[in-house]
């Protein structure tokens, strides 16, 4: 039996705001947009994201957000610079304690829906 990972689906009110910011803020690009210009897939450096609001097809109850996303960067300061400036909120910044992190700075931040983003700094 074999798996991998298809997608994360990320449910928002706003699906074009949404992609727009991890386009803008992480490099994120466009794979395709469908249904009326509502549904986006875009591909943030490997990971597809489904980006939608409620689906009305979808019968069972739906929420909004995820929990996070975590994204690597080799420029934390400029990195969290930028996503301050497109509306992230910091919710939280410290030193990984994760020893394949070797130690680097992690900073939580609020993006689109709530939906948090982790910034792992990569320390070669």
């Amino acid at each position: 039996m074999t798996f991998r990972l298809e997608h994360v689906h990320v449910k928002t009110r706003d699906p074009a705001g949404t992609a727009r910011f991890y386009m803008e803020t992480l490099g994120a690009t466009l794979i395709e947009v469908s249904h009326d210009d509502t549904h986006y897939r875009i591909d943030l450096h490997g990971l597809t994201l489904n980006i939608t609001d409620h689906v009305s097809y979808q019968k069972r109850e739906q929420k909004y957000g995820i929990e996070h996303l975590a994204v690597e960067t080799d420029d934390m300061d400029g990195t969290l610079a930028n996503l301050i400036a497109k509306g992230a909120r910091v919710l939280e910044e410290l030193v990984s304690p994760v020893p394949a992190h070797k130690g680097g700075r992690i900073c939580f931040l609020e993006g689109p829906e709530g939906i948090q983003l982790e910034l792992v700094e990569i320390v070669k």
